[in-house]
């Protein structure tokens, strides 16, 4: 017998209509720990979970309800529904009401308490930030985007700067020992500046290694400055509190890190600035030294300079005289001649009523050069005309 054989979308349908059917799947009461929870367009999406599972819900008109984050234990009710067209299963929420604590938010609250009471997070105990920073190390995914979004921002900014990756799991059930082993590695690694824990934002399940205590403690052991950037810029974990610097995102920590090669030329030209003001204040030290010692010289040879002054004084004088006097010849012929230019120039004689004779852009003197019907151009002192021969007389 042959197997019938559906397409995705009639198993879909059929799921559906299962789901729809179902009467013990409609107005149902659920509680649980919030592990994810955002907001888009008043439509609120979360992952609601307890000790094995986790379920995928959205709430709409979510401002008619109390403002709710991670960690929250809560009650919700509602259906499950299933969309067909995306193959996605999902509890539509109606209602949501807080029901206490979760369970992983409560131990993340009270560790942060512990190890505040042990001093972990004091300002005293923070390490400053190296002036000059020329190798970085990574403690992140080599498979994720975090690695890439530092080595971009590094890269742009000073592309001088040096990036060691420690590969970890960022989740799991191995992260929080691969965490504590990259920190340790880079706490004596010679060569490092500084180091950047870092992974993307997720569910307090997924950042949930960077809220164990070895972690924490494995931070404030370490011998050189650390750079927490875990999650987005509203998650906060414990190594945030414990770590020398706190970035909202890996892209943070990658600009805290990489001092802006602009910046690094404007510090060398401020410095070069001072350089040059101390060389110029010893060259005027110099040159009051030297300002010193001709003076002194002056002193001895004062009867020989002013001689040479006097001689020099009578020299310009009788110089002067023979310039002015060749001067003024000059100026006489020069004047005569632009006179004479003046009188010879036949524009001038145009403005007087003459005018000049042209046939074929050669001037006409003679009158035996035209004939009768030639075409002439007749020059005056203001614009010309073309005119015919009409009769020759000699």
């Amino acid at each position: 017998m042959e197997q019938k054989t559906y397409s995705v979308s009639q198993v879909n349908e059929l799921i559906k209509n299962i789901i729809d059917n179902e009467a013990i799947l409609e107005n149902m009461q659920i509680e649980g720990e919030l592990s994810s929870f955002s907001i888009t367009r008043n439509i609120a999406y979360f992952n609601l979970k307890d000790n094995d599972s986790i379920l995928n819900c959205v709430l709409f008109n979510a401002d008619r309800f109390p403002e709710f984050r991670v960690g929250d234990y809560v009650i919700i009710r509602g259906s499950i529904k299933y969309y067909a067209k995306g193959g996605r299963l999902s509890f539509n929420a109606i209602f949501m009401q807080q029901a206490g604590q979760g369970k992983l938010y409560k131990q993340f609250l009270e560790l942060k308490l512990k190890l505040e009471n042990e001093g972990l997070f004091d300002k005293a105990f923070k390490k400053a930030m190296p002036e000059h920073i020329r190798k970085v190390g990574v403690i992140s995914s080599r498979t994720g985007a975090v690695i890439q979004d530092i080595i971009n921002v590094t890269s742009r900014r000073n592309p001088l700067l040096n990036i060691v990756l420690y590969d970890v799991q960022v989740q799991g059930k191995y992260a929080k020992e691969q965490i504590v082993k990259g920190i340790q590695f880079f706490s004596e690694y010679k060569d490092i500046d500084i180091i950047i824990v870092a992974r993307g934002g997720g569910s307090i399940e997924d950042l949930q290694p960077f809220n164990e205590e070895e972690v924490a403690r494995a931070c404030f052991d370490c011998k050189k400055p650390v750079i927490s950037a875990v999650g987005h810029e509203t998650d906060f974990t414990i190594i945030d509190f414990v770590a020398d610097f706190r970035a909202p995102t890996p892209s943070a920590a990658a600009e805290l890190v990489s001092a802006d090669i602009i910046n690094i030329k404007e510090q060398m030209l401020n410095r070069l600035n001072v350089l040059a003001n101390l060389l110029k204040s010893k060259l005027n030290i110099f040159g009051q030294q030297i300002e010193h010692t001709v003076l002194k010289l002056q002193k001895k040879t004062v009867s020989n300079i002013q001689d040479t002054i006097l001689q020099t004084v009578g020299l310009e004088t009788r110089l002067q005289s023979k310039l002015e006097n060749t001067l003024q010849t000059s100026t006489y012929r020069v004047n005569l001649l632009i006179n004479t230019l003046d009188k010879l120039n036949p524009i001038k004689l145009l403005n007087k009523g003459y005018s000049i004779i042209s046939k074929n852009n050669l001037v006409v003197n003679d009158s035996k050069l035209l004939a009768i019907n030639d075409d002439i151009e007749v020059q005056f002192y203001k614009g010309k005309v073309i005119a015919s021969v009409k009769d020759i007389k000699e």
